[in-house]
C-alpha cells in the first residue's frame, strides 16, 4: 500500500547536461577570446540567430589567435553551424 507522499512523488527521466555544460563552458571562454581581440558578442543573440553566430565566428576563425581559432572551431561543431 503506498503513503500519500509516496504517490506524489514523481521521477524525472534522466538528462544529460553534460552536453549543455560544456557548450556553455565553451560560449564564456569564447565571449572572453573575443573580447581580448576587441569584439564584444551578444551572447543571447549569438546563441538565437545563426548569422550573427556565424559572423563572430567567422571573425575568430580568420583571428591570429590560435586559442580563439580552436575555441571557434569548437563552438561552431557544438552548434552545427556551417562556415560561410
Amino acid at each position: 500500500m503506498r503513503t500519500p507522499t509516496e504517490s506524489r512523488l514523481q521521477v524525472k527521466p534522466y538528462v544529460d547536461v553534460s552536453d549543455e555544460r560544456s557548450q556553455m563552458l565553451e560560449e564564456v571562454n569564447f565571449k572572453w577570446l573575443m573580447a581580448g581581440m576587441g569584439w564584444w558578442v551578444d551572447m543571447s543573440r549569438f546563441r538565437s540567430d545563426p548569422v550573427y553566430a556565424s559572423h563572430y565566428l567567422n571573425l575568430a576563425r580568420a583571428s591570429e589567435s590560435m586559442e580563439l581559432r580552436k575555441c571557434a572551431a569548437q563552438l561552431q561543431h557544438q552548434m552545427g553551424i556551417d562556415w560561410q
